[in-house]
């Protein structure tokens, strides 16, 4: 405003000299160069001068002004877009697949930077870990866990409901008409009894690191040290964890077990005492429990405890038959070990199948167990804590999954278990 000010002062003096010249004169100002005094043409200089100066900063302010009109404009244009649109080298880094995205997690991990976490996270509560440690876990999970070999496993992205059908449609003779008068057909429906629901659990394991481990790994030239270490340590955990639910759950906030007596398999042959009781007969009395649709299945098998398989293995029935088969002898020597059969049953021991003599406990299942059926949430998740072992120069990294598991078909079942 000052320039603007001193612009219009020397315009007023500048005209006003013009106007006094041309009236002592009687010549017009575009004369002045040649007429008048030397003062006069001194002062007209200096006006001339100013006016130049004052011009130039005038054109500068414009310019500055202009630019900064543009500038906002950008910034009012991004602040409106929607949502942020990574660019293609960022997105890759956002690729839970990517080895950038593994040397961005494990490096956070390190540091402890939950900021990075939060960076990498692709949903509201954590960062879902890299993929090939996902794949690392997932297969330890299976070879720690006996359920997941021998049931059905699906993976679903939300909650399920599923219904049960406890009856088929009517199938009827029908004779051929030679009245003309139409046979009677009728009709009916399948029924369905129950509906599963579905609720995948929330299963949750710390793994506590060593700076020093950490960033070794990471200063060896990859991050594939790290990633096994973490994965070899959660799959384990995250694998008994579930195992014993999968085996012993009551279903009721957690998975429901094979093994579960308040709800599960009800049909089979009560001991009445305890598992040293088992007889012969009895084994053979289980195994024909179960439907023999559900025996000729590939997946028709025996889950016991160690303490069952000890005592089964010494049965013998009325015409001294072990109920037991050794496998057969490996070709050409005499070595003939485990597993073998159990009345001609494969068998998987279960290290959370029960043990102890007590009311309701199942100390051995036989059955097709494409009727039990688990159920994963899709993907794993992480969370950093570099503060909890701070003291120890620690960091807990926390990695969750959640699952979810149900007897679907219970006929297709049969239990060894004592009532009293």
């Amino acid at each position: 405003m000052s320039d603007i000010h001193d612009l219009q002062n020397v315009t007023h003096h500048y005209r006003k000299s013009l106007a006094e010249f041309e009236a002592r004169t009687g010549k017009q100002a575009r004369f002045i160069d040649t007429v008048g005094n030397g003062e006069e043409r001194q002062v007209i200089d200096r006006m001339d001068a100013d006016l130049s100066a004052i011009e130039a900063r005038m054109q500068d302010m414009a310019a500055q002004k202009a630019a900064a009109e543009h500038r906002a404009a950008q910034l009012e244009a991004k602040l409106a877009e929607p949502t942020y649109r990574a660019k293609p080298s960022e997105a890759k880094l956002l690729d839970v697949a990517s080895e950038e995205y593994a040397q961005r997690w494990i490096k956070a991990v390190a540091r402890g930077d939950a900021a990075e976490m939060r960076t990498l996270s692709t949903g509201s509560s954590g960062a879902g870990i890299p993929t090939d440690m996902e794949r690392r876990i997932v297969d330890r999970m299976f070879q720690s866990n006996v359920m997941r070999q021998i049931a059905v496993v699906n993976t679903i992205d939300s909650k399920r409901t599923i219904p049960v059908q406890n009856a088929l449609p009517t199938t009827a003779l029908v004779a051929e008409s030679v009245t003309g008068t139409p046979a009677t057909i009728s009709a009916s429906d399948p029924s369905f009894s129950t509906a599963i629901s579905v609720v995948p659990y929330k299963y949750v394991t710390r793994v506590e690191m060593s700076q020093e481990f950490i960033e070794d790994a990471i200063g060896q030239g990859g991050v594939g040290s790290g990633l096994q270490y973490v994965a070899d340590k959660c799959g384990l955990s995250v694998a008994l964890k579930q195992e014993e639910a999968y085996t012993v759950g009551t279903g009721s906030s957690q998975p429901q077990g094979i093994c579960d007596s308040s709800g599960g398999v009800t049909q089979g042959v009560d001991l009445g005492d305890a598992i040293t009781e088992l007889t012969a007969d009895e084994v053979i009395d289980a195994v024909h429990s179960v439907a023999p649709q559900y025996r000729a299945s590939p997946r028709f098998r025996w889950l016991v405890s160690d303490t069952a398989l000890k005592v089964i293995r010494k049965l013998k029935d009325t015409a001294g038959y072990y109920v037991f088969s050794p496998a057969a002898a490996v070709n050409q020597t005499n070595v003939v070990g485990l597993p073998g059969t159990i009345y001609g049953v494969p068998y998987s021991v279960g290290q959370y199948v029960p043990t102890a003599d007590s009311a309701g406990n199942r100390y051995a299942i036989v059955g097709d167990f494409n009727y039990f059926e688990i159920f994963d949430r899709t993907g794993m998740t992480s969370m950093v804590d570099p503060y909890s072992g701070a003291a120890n120069h620690l960091v807990n990294l926390y990695v969750y999954t959640r699952t979810d598991s149900h007897i679907m078909l219970p006929e297709a079942f049969a239990a060894i278990y004592t009532s009293v």
